[in-house]
């Protein structure tokens, strides 16, 4: 039963012809005129419109154009005293379904209205058919396009041509494809000898020039198709995808970018297009199987597609059972979907597999009616999809081996959506993160419990998205759920999501910070080297003055002890002198003489000024020698070590950090056998901890004036080791982060005051490279005491 709605101005020819096709089975409405019908199409969705011509105010072909385009879904039919030339051509034109001119009789008028429901059925179930194909198509391309995009990104690859090209058409780069797309040896582009432009079509050339004319006022970005003619003369479709790179005065300098082969993609377009029009036009045209069937399971029409595939002409199809005819079965198929009632009663799309045709099947089946609103039987188009099953298990293989990949690579791979939600987690996230991959997924990044430069991040994600390029992001600091705390270096990666152009992300990584730590060991034994060699420089510059000052200031020394027998002499000639006459007047001029320059005081003073500067001279001494011995520049080897000295070196090179702040009581042990070691690394390990006790002492004491604190500093030999212990009086460790004192770059320390790599450091040294331990003992408000044990034979 259909819904119909009459359109007429005379209301006997409305009753008339509702009277008659009530009698047929359908449902009616009326309307006198254009504007009560588009009230009722407003209301109510009609099967079929019968409309007359002349109307009052908007006629009926305009009112008939208008359901056309309105309402696609409703047949059209005219129902008319005229039949003239123009009004049959514009009805044509229109596309109606029928054309009954007045005085009519009730058979035309049922044979018109019945060929136009059955046509508006089948018109309905070709449009759902091409857009349930294409949906299936864009989904199927789709996912298709996000596995390549995948690929692309993980294996570098690209099944194109990349070029690199000057603005004269000259090429510089071609990839190695391009001699198997284009037929051209490489060579005879690369030399100069043929430019691009040659290769492609007079009438392609000029939309190429524009798009790059185009693309030039732009970000220099363009896509451009356009034909070429290959070696071997055949004409290929070429998409151009590509970039204008300027210089730095905003001139063009050279186009880079990729080229793909779309012959066949071009082909098929062209021939879907064809085949779509071919279906409009003429029902055999179709490549699907259609076949429209009664409500007993016969075969009443088939198109050729169908015959062809069936193997049989179609006279000898018509009147035959479907289920014989597909499926080769001499009673109908155990699994039918129309059930026991016959056809259908509503639309159904079905995939089946028709073992007779040995092919899968993407089937769709509409219902028609008889005049009486009985199911009269349906309409079922059949589209091979075996390709594309086919399609499907390659896409789900490719997909296995891609997890698969995934999951083997040893960096860090988080993928996010265009609302940063998090798609992709993978093994080694998991190990380097500690969060596994169900308590993250489908969260956002932001809500992960991660401490993270999140400004540093967002930026970069933010620039990926915007500029749609790779962005690196080194030296990035996070810490673990655990509190432990590390470095990163991540690439992002832009990913095409194909839904209105949004973006999402891929980021991939690896934790860097054994490399950071490394690194800084590197950095600390370079500058430790730097520093012997600046020792051994000033050693060398200082010695040999430092030398020949206190050989001369002890020749001095010796020099003015016989100066001062001399001087006794003197004055025992003197008081000889004073008694004999006619010297009173020498006498008096020489004791006016050692009274001006104060003999008895230089006699006595000069003595101790030549003391005191040998002494300065042999603390010069002490403390070059000492930075020579603390560094012991390009020595990488174990080698017996006084620690003793060691210790003492340190505490000398170190004296500026604690001097004003601590007492630095020694306590070496000295039968404390030599120890094997790198003395550098060694050293610094002490200096480190020698100078985080003085700055500890410098916060207790809080600004005290006069006020210090002490550092102790003791060397043991106990069974099999040398234990040295330092001590301090200074804060102590807080019990919350005693477990972190030696993660790499962890600090305490405000922001330019700790880099959070020493006792890091210390410990590497002491614990990796001496198989030693490292330890400390700690209380709060009284201080802090570190441990170092050093085996004393070389394991």
């Amino acid at each position: 039963m259909a819904r119909i709605l009459i359109v007429d101005d005379e209301k006997a020819i409305r009753q008339l012809v509702s009277a008659a096709l009530h009698d047929f089975g359908h449902q009616c409405a009326d309307a006198a005129d254009a504007a009560a019908a588009r009230v009722l199409l407003e209301e109510h969705p009609f099967d079929l419109v019968i409309s007359d011509v002349n109307m009052p105010e908007e006629s009926g072909l305009d009112f008939i154009a208008h359901v056309i385009q309105t309402y696609p879904d409703t047949a059209t039919l005219i129902l008319s005293v005229l039949d003239t030339p123009a009004v049959t051509q514009r009805a044509i034109d229109l596309g109606i379904y029928g054309y009954v001119v007045k005085p009519f009789d009730f058979a035309s008028l049922r044979i018109a209205v019945d060929g136009a429901l059955k046509r508006r059925a089948l018109e309905i179930a070709n449009r759902r058919y091409r857009q349930n194909l294409e949906q299936l198509v864009e989904e199927r391309t789709r996912q298709l396009r996000a596995q390549q995009r995948d690929y692309e990104i993980l294996l570098k690859t690209l099944p194109c041509i990349v070029y690199t090209g000057r603005k004269d058409w000259s090429v510089c780069f071609l990839s190695d494809q391009f001699e198997a797309v284009t037929g051209y040896p490489r060579e005879v582009f690369l030399s100069g000898k043929k430019r691009w432009n040659e290769c492609i079509l007079p009438e392609d050339f000029s939309a190429a020039v524009e798009a790059v004319k185009k693309a030039m006022t732009n970000d220099g970005a363009f896509l451009r198709e356009y034909r070429i003619r290959d070696g071997q003369g055949r004409v290929r479709w070429i998409q151009d995808r590509g970039r204008i790179v300027f210089d730095e005065n905003g001139a063009v300098d050279h186009v880079c970018g990729v080229l793909f082969d779309i012959t066949e993609r071009r082909e098929a377009r062209e021939a879907l297009k064809q085949a779509k029009e071919e279906w409009e036009r003429t029902f055999d045209a179709v490549p699907a199987l259609i076949d429209v069937t009664d409500k007993d399971f016969r075969i009443r029409k088939v198109n050729e597609a169908f015959a062809r595939r069936v193997g049989m002409p179609r006279e000898h199809i018509i009147g035959r059972f479907c289920y014989e005819i597909l499926r080769g079965l001499p009673e109908k198929c155990p699994q039918c979907p129309y059930g026991e009632g016959g056809p259908p009663s509503r639309f159904l799309d079905r995939e089946v597999y028709n073992a007779h045709l040995g092919a899968y099947f993407r089937v769709t089946s509409t219902p028609y009616y008889n005049s009486d609103g009985s199911p009269a039987g349906c309409i079922s188009v059949s589209h091979d999809i075996t390709a594309l099953k086919k399609a499907e298990e390659d896409a789900r293989s490719a997909h296995r081996e891609l997890e698969q990949l995934i999951a083997a690579i040893p960096s860090v791979l988080i993928g996010l959506d265009a609302q940063g939600r998090i798609v992709r987690w993978n093994a080694t996230a998991e190990n380097v993160f500690g969060l596994r991959a169900l308590k993250v997924l489908g969260k956002p990044l932001e809500s992960v419990p991660i401490e993270w430069q999140r400004d540093r991040l967002e930026a970069a994600m933010t620039s990926c998205r915007q500029k749609r390029k790779p962005q690196r992001v080194d030296d990035l600091r996070y810490t673990r759920p655990d509190g432990q705390p590390g470095f990163l270096g991540l690439t992002l990666n832009p990913v095409d999501m194909g839904l209105r152009q949004e973006m999402g992300i891929l980021i991939m990584g690896a934790d860097i910070t054994q490399r950071k730590l490394l690194e800084a060991q590197l950095a600390q034994a370079q500058k430790l080297e730097s520093i012997g060699q600046l020792a051994a420089g000033i050693a060398h510059e200082i010695n040999t003055p430092v030398q020949f000052i206190g050989d001369n200031t002890r020749f001095l020394q010796e020099a003015f002890r016989d100066l001062e027998d001399l001087l006794e002499k003197y004055r025992e000639l003197l008081d000889l002198a004073r008694q004999v006459d006619g010297l009173s007047e020498a006498v008096r001029a020489v004791e006016e003489t050692a009274d001006a320059v104060d003999l008895e005081y230089l006699t006595a003073e000069i003595p101790k000024a030549v003391a005191q500067t040998l002494e300065g001279v042999h603390r010069v001494a002490k403390i070059v020698l000492a930075m020579k011995e603390f560094s012991h520049p390009g020595q990488e080897e174990k080698v017996p070590t006084d620690i003793n000295k060691a210790l003492e070196n340190t505490l000398t090179v170190a004296r500026n950090e604690w001097k004003y702040t601590a007492d630095v009581i020694a306590d070496f042990d000295p039968q404390l056998p030599l120890v094997p070691c790198i003395p550098g690394e060694i050293n610094q390990v002490f200096l480190n901890i020698i100078v985080n006790a003085a700055h500890a002492i410098k916060e207790a004491l809080n600004g005290q004036p006069d006020a210090k604190g002490t550092i102790t500093v003791k060397t043991r030999a106990e069974d099999d080791w040398c234990e040295i212990r330092i001590q301090d009086t200074g804060t102590g460790i807080p019990e919350k982060i005693r477990h972190r004192i030696f993660d790499p770059f962890f600090t305490t320390k405000e922001v330019g005051k700790g880099t959070g790599q020493g006792l890091a450091i210390a410990h590497a040294v002491v614990v990796e490279k001496h198989k030693g331990h490292l330890g400390f003992e700690s209380e709060e408000g009284k201080g802090t005491t570190f441990i170092i044990r050093l085996p004393l034979e070389s394991p």
